[in-house]
């Protein structure tokens, strides 16, 4: 029995084997659709493809419904296309595409491939300047608040605690020195 190898048309991929048919007038011949070829694909692993390529089959890598990030921006994409990784990029497994997304400072590019860079001491440095500027946003919120009490407090001045006397001004200026304090200190923390 000989068997023939069709291809498909848009890129030429390998798509199956199939008995050939005797040429009914010449039985010593067999018939040879179009898209295909009599000579066998090689045997391809799980992530290869076999392509015609008019003379022979080559063998491709295949990552086709993967994903991949572009190393420098570390955007993330499908891969739709035949052949090595494009250069700068790296194929990635789906968990891996989903913690860039949600953590994209744990990761790095180091000799041209994006690296996971969570258990250094530059990362641990990364987040504890990020929980600093948080907390710096968080206290100007406060004073910009506070800032609004005391004007308040000027206009209506009344006692917070009869027991010490202390007006609602007074308060919320040892809150205000407060804060200033802690945001002198996270400013010269953060570099």
């Amino acid at each position: 029995m000989k068997y023939y190898y069709s291809y498909n048309t848009e890129d030429k991929i390998f798509s199956g084997k199939y008995p050939a048919i005797k040429n009914p007038r010449r039985q010593s011949e067999y018939l040879l659709p179009a898209m295909a070829t009599f000579r066998e694909p090689p045997l391809i692993n799980k992530d290869e493809v076999a392509i015609w390529d008019g003379n022979d089959w080559v063998v491709e890598p295949d990552y086709r419904g993967e994903k991949q990030v572009e190393v420098k921006t570390k955007l993330i994409s499908a891969i739709e296309y035949i052949g090595k990784i494009k250069d700068g990029f790296q194929r990635i497994s789906d968990e891996m595409a989903e913690d860039i997304g949600l953590n994209p400072e744990k990761y790095k590019e180091i000799a041209g491939v994006l690296s996971d860079i969570s258990n250094t001491e530059e990362y641990k440095k990364t987040i504890e300047q990020n929980q600093l500027k948080i907390r710096k946003t968080e206290i100007e919120r406060s004073l910009y608040d506070l800032d609004i009490k005391r004007i308040r407090a000027m206009c209506e001045p009344s006692v917070k605690d009869e027991a010490t006397g202390e007006t609602w001004l007074e308060y919320y200026n040892n809150q205000v020195i407060e804060l200033r304090n802690e945001l002198n200190q996270i400013e010269t923390e953060i570099s």
